[in-house]
């Protein structure tokens, strides 16, 4: 299967809908692939923009498109991107994988007390998937390499890792080699979520394309971060009005 892209402000994105993309994955790990996958939305694409070395990481990434906005910019740009792929639903999708496959899975990331709870829900909810281990994300640099020896040894098929962009994927990128994981991800927010720490919005709101809205009225600390879609917005329209005169 060929490498399908769409390119969003120089970020490589898949254009491959939800399914295809589980299945995708699915043949990589089955065929001893392995697969650095970035949910990249708007802060992520503008973050690329403006760090070198965050940019050659998401380049050599798979990167799915993770934000209505990146959809609606691939519409302006006609590029063939259709739908959203969020890191959550990818998560549960390939836990249910897991649970077919009899996959190994670690997790790595976010508060003690989330991280724990996560483990829990995801072993009760997938009990076939074999979870080999788990850590929280509040670890300094020079613990790195207990936690890399310890995944080393796990040998997980799937790793998710939660320590919120762009420290995720920088950790990943550093220790890959290492790792000895088939499929490792970044998944931002995605244990509190699974926890049931933070609430997705509900499917009315999702289906209004304002899950981001919801968010920001339930955290309004985000505010800043959220400063980087309006800034999206209006680069991607500059740029396709630039190639047009």
């Amino acid at each position: 299967m060929s490498k399908q892209v769409a390119t969003i402000l120089g970020v490589p994105f898949s254009t491959r809908g939800f399914r295809e993309t589980v299945a995708y994955m699915v043949e990589r790990i089955e065929s001893g692939q392995k697969t650095h996958v970035v949910t990249a939305n708007p802060e992520i694409v503008m973050m690329a923009r403006e760090h070198q070395g965050f940019r050659s990481i998401v380049e050599q990434a798979y990167v799915v498109p993770d934000g209505i906005g990146i959809v609606y910019a691939a519409k302006w740009t006609n590029q063939p991107i259709h739908e959203r792929v969020t890191g959550v639903e990818l998560v549960e999708a390939l836990m249910a994988e897991a649970g077919k496959h009899e996959w190994r899975v670690y997790l790595l990331g976010a508060k003690p007390e989330v991280i724990r709870l996560a483990a829990d829900k995801l072993a009760a909810r997938y009990p076939k998937a074999r979870l080999v281990g788990y850590h929280d994300g509040f670890f300094k640099e020079d613990e790195d390499e207990q936690i890399v020896q310890e995944i080393a040894e796990a040998r997980p098929h799937l790793l998710f890792v939660a320590l919120g962009a762009p420290r995720q994927e920088h950790w990943m990128a550093r220790h890959r080699e290492r790792l000895n994981a088939s499929l490792m991800m970044g998944v931002g927010g995605s244990f509190d979520v699974i926890a049931g720490k933070v609430k997705r919005a509900p499917e009315f709101w999702q289906k209004l394309h304002l899950e981001w809205f919801y968010r920001l009225a339930s955290e309004p600390s985000r505010w800043k971060r959220q400063l980087a879609i309006p800034r999206f917005v209006a680069t991607v329209l500059k740029e396709k009005w630039s190639s047009r005169s």
